[in-house]
């Protein structure tokens, strides 16, 4: 069902397969109803959730999205497989990758972030990539970032993560060369 409206829209208690396809509106307010595809201005899930949205503010309670395209994002007790945003906020929730200019992660969890700035608390990631990392109790498999402030562990940090590039390239080229040696005596 695809509607525009320039007032809220709100579905129904029991909403029917085709009620919850795609939504247009201005302003969407969800509470416990999945769907599939919502376009507007604002929205705001509440246990639910959503394949995508694309939109200007998104709040997330206790929901999901699995993509979201926005100017800023927020996300409570719930999760997102991936958003775009300039601002992203994840609080006791987690993402699989975002690219923002902003993030901020508290209580929660991140695959992938490419950000300009991250600010992290009580928080662990697989991937940082940021121009600035700031936080505290911060976990993450590989760091790779400009400036870092606070407290990190971290399994590969920027200058480990260059030195292990070099070594492997290194040793992909070392291993070639003597293929190429090997090959050539054959002939």
């Amino acid at each position: 069902m695809s509607e525009n409206m320039s007032e809220e829209k709100k579905l129904p208690k029991n909403p029917t397969p085709a009620d919850t396809q795609d939504i247009s509106a201005e302003v969407v307010n969800l509470s416990e109803v999945p769907v599939k595809t919502i376009e507007a201005n604002l929205v705001r899930l509440q246990q639910s959730g959503a394949e995508t949205v694309n939109a200007t503010e998104v709040e997330i309670n206790q929901g999901g999205a699995a993509q979201i395209n926005a100017q800023n994002v927020s996300i409570t007790q719930g999760g997102a497989g991936a958003a775009k945003a300039e601002t992203v906020s994840v609080t006791q929730g987690g993402v699989g990758v975002i690219r923002a200019e902003t993030t901020t992660v508290v209580d929660g969890s991140i695959g992938v972030a490419f950000a300009d700035t991250i600010a992290i608390k009580d928080a662990q990631a697989g991937v940082i990539v940021s121009r600035e990392v700031g936080g505290e109790n911060i976990r993450t498999g590989v760091l790779l970032a400009g400036q870092v402030n606070g407290s990190v562990e971290t399994v590969l940090d920027t200058p480990r993560a260059m030195l292990a590039g070099l070594t492997a390239g290194a040793a992909i080229g070392l291993i070639l060369w003597i293929g190429q040696l090997i090959s050539g005596r054959k002939e």
